[in-house]
């Protein structure tokens, strides 16, 4: 059961809350205006179920990095589930923006053999999901 060892467990970063949040919040204030109570009701209503969604997809969005496979889970309505064996990855690349350097997210799209593409965006820490597992390769390879 060692290759059922979980390495490395990530979940999607906190800054995809920021958006929804600040729809709720511009919301708020414009409630404040009487002229504007209409726009600011559909500003909150709005960010209030944006957050939502954006919760549910943060619960069931993950990836958990093992000595033999990686599992990889994204979407809410469309879920997408992959389990993808270490022997079949190719490459491991990492997206992130200046913002996403600083706060520690970003994409990681992970190609598999046969031209397979999987990723998933926002993740927390992917620099270290991406040495994890290219540890984890360099160990099966040897």
């Amino acid at each position: 059961m060692q290759d059922q060892e979980i390495l490395f467990y990530g979940k999607l970063h906190w800054i995809i809350f920021l958006w929804p949040i600040v729809v709720f919040i511009l919301g708020i204030l414009l409630l404040q205006q009487p002229i504007l109570i209409n726009v600011g009701y559909l500003f909150t209503s709005f960010g209030i179920i944006w957050f939502i969604v954006t919760y549910v997809t943060y619960y069931f969005s993950s990836i958990v990095v093992k000595k033999s496979q990686i599992i990889l889970a994204t979407g809410i309505l469309v879920r997408q589930y992959a389990d993808i064996p270490i022997n079949k990855i190719e490459s491991v690349d990492i997206r992130q923006p200046i913002i996403g350097s600083i706060f520690n997210y970003g994409s990681i799209v992970i190609r598999g053999t046969g031209g397979t593409v999987y990723g998933i965006n926002n993740l927390h820490h992917p620099l270290t999901c991406r040495r994890i597992i290219e540890q984890v390769i360099h160990n099966t390879a040897n």
